[in-house]
């Protein structure tokens, strides 16, 4: 019998929008999480933007408030 785990997602672009959403949502929750463990583990500071152009709307996170990317 094969071992249960997770399913591998090929790599390219899913078709159905409905799928691609969930997918969207669950990995884009699934980077923050990581940029602030990253942060809080590892002492580093951490600038992530995220840009979704199908609801043009944009997900900042920055582990340091007075961060300066100049």
């Amino acid at each position: 019998t094969a071992a249960m785990g997770k399913r591998s997602l090929p790599i390219q672009k899913i078709t159905h929008k409905r799928k691609r959403t969930v997918v969207k949502n669950k990995r884009r929750n699934g980077i923050l999480k990581k940029a602030v463990e990253l942060s809080l583990l590892c002492d580093q500071k951490i600038y992530l933007i995220v840009y979704d152009p199908e609801y043009d709307r944009m997900i900042q996170f920055m582990s340091d408030p007075e961060f300066d990317i100049e």
